[in-house]
C-alpha cells in the first residue's frame, strides 16, 4: 500500500484596492489561474488513464501524476473560495449601499 500527503504550500492572503465597478473583472482574472489549474489536472488524469487502459507508462509516474492532479485541484479550490468570499463582500456592499441610498430616498 502507497500512501503519499497531498503536500500543499503555505498560502499567504493578500489585499489591495480596486474600485467597486472593477471587482468583477478582477475577479475574472484570478479565476483564470483556477481554470489553468483545473485544465493541467484534467489533462494529467486524462493521461494517467489512457496510460492505465493500455498497460503502458510506469507506475510510479502515473502515482505522481495523480499527486501532481490532486495537487492542482487543490490549488484551484483555493482560488475558488477567495473567488467566493470576494464576490460574496461586493454583493454585501452593494445591498448596504442600496440600504443607504432608500434610507436617504425615505427619510
Amino acid at each position: 500500500l502507497y500512501i503519499k500527503t497531498l503536500e500543499v504550500k503555505m498560502r499567504v492572503k493578500i489585499a489591495y484596492t480596486v474600485g467597486e465597478d472593477q471587482v468583477e473583472q478582477e475577479v475574472a482574472e484570478i479565476i483564470t489561474r483556477a481554470s489553468t489549474d483545473l485544465d493541467m489536472a484534467y489533462q494529467e488524469i486524462v493521461n494517467i488513464q489512457n496510460q492505465l487502459d493500455t498497460g503502458t507508462g510506469d507506475l510510479n509516474k502515473n502515482i505522481e501524476g495523480i499527486h501532481f492532479a490532486r495537487t492542482k485541484l487543490a490549488k484551484a479550490d483555493q482560488i475558488l473560495e477567495d473567488c467566493n468570499l470576494i464576490l460574496q463582500g461586493l454583493e454585501q456592499t452593494r445591498k448596504n449601499i442600496e440600504e443607504q441610498e432608500n434610507e436617504v430616498q425615505s427619510g
